[in-house]
């Protein structure tokens, strides 16, 4: 596992409980409004493995869980076997993913080795190669929310980025994923992007905010607004 940041402690990151969070190094997208550009370009300097399970051990019943995020979790080729670790360790699971490699999503799942999944819905599936800075497979993408709609615990998200999420954009997300039981409205931060000029675009008030949230509504069965 290439491993580029650990957070100790949070009660954010996991719906519901208390976690540290497993940032990876590399990711298969490059979207420009990224705000992990050092962990997207590997410009980190990595945390050995061992250090990180060090720390698991010493937390075992203080944390409830682990957070494994990225860059992008999925292309690391020896997520399985951490994830076994970490289980082994009694602790639960949160993985983020852009849902590009279903394959290895759903096995991990069905292996066992993950309890909550939250997956990231760039834009509309017709206009995933501009948000994401590159051809991406959208069958791949499907595959993935499909799956992911018929787990227990799970959540979708999406970043209200300026210029690339509007009204139309949300409802056709909203539709694509319709009755799911959790989407997040993340709030733009114009930070540490990997496209330097969107750190200059302002993000959208909070009302644009509510009117997107209203919109999503309409089909999802719970929808909330992040980071605002």
């Amino acid at each position: 596992m290439k491993i580029g940041g650990l957070e100790k402690f949070t009660v954010t990151d996991y719906p519901g409980k208390i976690s540290c969070v497993v940032f990876t190094v590399g990711c298969n997208f490059r979207c420009p409004f990224c705000q992990n550009r050092q962990l997207v370009n590997g410009n980190v300097e990595e945390i050995d493995e061992e250090e990180v399970m060090d720390f698991l051990e010493k937390r075992q019943g203080q944390l409830d869980g682990v957070v494994v995020t990225g860059g992008e979790a999925m292309i690391q080729t020896g997520l399985i076997d951490f994830l076994e670790r970490i289980k082994d360790m009694g602790y639960l699971v949160k993985l983020d993913t852009n849902g590009s490699v279903p394959e290895t999503l759903e096995k991990t799942v069905r292996d066992g080795l993950v309890d909550y999944v939250a997956m990231d819905i760039k834009a509309p599936l017709s206009e995933y190669d501009r948000a994401c800075g590159l051809k991406v497979n959208t069958d791949k993408i499907e595959k993935s929310i499909d799956f992911v709609m018929g787990l227990e615990s799970y959540e979708f998200r999406t970043t209200a980025v300026p210029g690339i999420i509007d009204e139309e954009a949300v409802e056709k997300i909203s539709k694509r994923i319709d009755w799911a039981k959790k989407f997040y409205l993340q709030q733009f931060r114009p930070k540490n992007t990997l496209d330097k000029e969107f750190e200059d675009i302002k993000p959208l008030p909070k009302e644009k905010l509510e009117r997107f949230k209203e919109i999503a509504e309409r089909y999802v069965q719970d929808c909330e607004i992040r980071n605002i």
